[in-house]
């Protein structure tokens, strides 16, 4: 039995129990939404997508947010609980112009995919 975090569509998360555990979506939530260095028991882990909240809508701000985003993960390939990472972003200026979306396909050292979506806002 281990804590999972269930998150609705509004991107909010709640924390419930799993008794399977064997999902790595918690770990993906977690990795993204924490800012790198803020974490007491590993400084290294988290994600800097936090510094791309003043950087301006482009081309580059998206390239940074998948590398940020790959940065943040890839202690899952090192560990061996997931075998690939793949991260896919988007401009939505449709929707919102100080938008940015993420989307996280990680294929689980079980061969299960699970994806995750995440959007930054940026200027």
């Amino acid at each position: 039995m281990d804590f999972a975090l269930i998150i609705d569509d509004s991107g909010m998360a709640a924390l419930d129990v799993d008794q399977q555990a064997g999902s790595i979506i918690n770990n993906i939530y977690l990795s993204l939404t924490v800012e790198r260095g803020s974490f007491f028991a590993n400084p290294e882990f988290g994600s800097r997508l936090h510094l791309l909240k003043r950087a301006k809508n482009t081309v580059r701000t998206e390239m940074l947010a998948r590398e940020y985003c790959l940065e943040a993960l890839q202690w899952l390939l090192d560990n061996g609980r997931a075998t690939s990472i793949e991260v896919f972003t988007e401009r939505d200026r449709a929707v919102d112009l100080n938008r940015l979306k993420l989307l996280v396909e990680a294929t689980q050292a079980d061969g299960r995919v699970v994806s995750f979506e995440k959007f930054v806002e940026v200027v």
